[in-house]
């Protein structure tokens, strides 16, 4: 009977978990990356200093899709240095795309850096 209520216990608080990422949220999909590819390329990411105290951090890719990196009082139970996070200020001004490998690519836009 203990084993009984233990298993019940077990797949009452387990199931839930299943499929969450324990620091970010896939928000939105866009036209090109599947939810799958999204948390995949993510979590391989090291996203130590982009984190928010207070706020999730947005990252927007090239086909529309959203994913937010969530606040240090989100995070809960997953500690981090905290060198891990940053400014609330901060803003992201690259978008990111997936390469064919599965790593992140942040593309940044170029300055104008000629001399006239």
């Amino acid at each position: 009977m203990k084993k009984i209520i233990l298993l019940f216990f077990v797949v009452l608080f387990y199931l839930p978990l299943q499929g969450q990422s324990s620091f970010f949220v896939v928000t939105k999909t866009g036209t090109t990356y599947t939810e799958a590819q999204l948390k995949e390329s993510v979590e391989k990411a090291d996203w130590c200093g982009y984190f928010h105290e207070n706020s999730r951090y947005l990252l927007t890719f090239e086909d529309g899709s959203t994913v937010e990196l969530f606040s240090k009082k989100e995070l809960g139970e997953l500690r981090l240095n905290d060198a891990c996070f940053q400014n609330e200020n901060t803003k992201d001004n690259g978008n990111y795309k997936i390469h064919e490998s599965g790593i992140l690519i942040r593309m940044l836009s170029a300055r104008n850096t000629s001399k006239n």
